[in-house]
């Protein structure tokens, strides 16, 4: 797979670069080899489209790089379908984290009382030996 950087401009008042690469290839290229290609962070890449004309090995992308997460964050639109799936996502971890911490806490307490029933299996023998010395004691 063959790429040619056909334009190149930095957009500043959008806090990034937008690049139209040349792809040649038998296949349409995904999303994720056009941003290797690119050679950039690609958590800050958007892949605009991909593009080509029928029976051409020839691939027209156009990908726009962000200068840092927060510019992408305002300027990028989430579809609503992927916004629904992360939001579900992020509360099916919440209460993974949550459930953790239950069972965490639920386990410090066993563990919290477990040295209470050692010590009290601890003091009946002493007792026993107590009442038994008591009543040596009167027997004597």
């Amino acid at each position: 797979m063959k790429s040619k950087i056909i334009k190149q401009e930095k957009n500043p008042f959008l806090q990034r670069e937008e690049f139209v690469l040349e792809i040649a290839s038998e296949v349409a290229p995904t999303e994720a080899e056009v941003k290797k290609k690119i050679g950039k962070d690609e958590d800050l890449i958007v892949v605009k489209k991909i593009n080509t004309n029928f029976g051409r090995q020839k691939f027209m992308t156009e990908v726009v790089v962000y200068d840092d997460k927060e510019a992408k964050r305002k300027i990028e639109t989430i579809p609503q379908k992927v916004r629904k799936k992360m939001e579900a996502d992020e509360k099916a971890a919440k209460e993974e984290e949550s459930k953790k911490v239950a069972a965490e806490a639920e386990a410090a307490k066993v563990e919290a009382e477990k040295p209470i029933e050692e010590t009290k299996e601890e003091e009946k023998p002493v007792e026993e030996k107590t009442e038994e010395t008591k009543k040596e004691e009167e027997v004597k």
